[in-house]
């Protein structure tokens, strides 16, 4: 018999995640910093423009993650340099990459993160009833 899925779909982004926890820092904006090249690439513009505007504390939150996984050998799979525990959102979710945009709720690539995660559904917190979904 085959094994079926334990958890429930969500109707919300808000006080979840789970996909935050395994980026490291946006992964669009790591692509670019590291190969500047993709600027030129149709794909990467939408990003390209939102990286040359991101808020000073974005950069460098972003700067220092780069640093750090440089020199230190750190692992870029850790948890989202973004990512603020407290709310379970993202710092700058205004200014997030592609990547994090089209990432859809429930998808496949969601409900793994929340497995590996131990989150079942959303948190029904105040402070993450504030915060914007996916």
């Amino acid at each position: 018999m085959p094994e079926t899925d334990p958890l429930p779909v969500i109707e919300s982004c808000r006080g979840c995640g789970a996909c935050c926890l395994e980026q490291g820092a946006p992964p669009d904006y790591v692509a670019l910093r590291l190969n500047p090249d993709f600027a030129a690439d149709p794909t990467f513009a939408d990003d390209a423009a939102r990286l040359a505007r991101l808020p000073a504390e974005a950069i460098e939150s972003l700067n220092k993650y780069l640093e750090r996984s440089a020199t230190e050998h750190a692992s870029r799979n850790g948890t989202c340099v973004w990512y603020d525990e407290s709310t379970t959102g993202c710092r700058f979710y205004d200014w997030r990459p592609s990547t994090c945009r089209v990432f859809e709720m429930n998808s496949p690539g969601c409900r793994i993160y929340r497995q590996r995660h131990g989150i079942e559904g959303t948190a029904s917190s105040p402070a993450a009833a504030e915060q914007p979904g996916c």
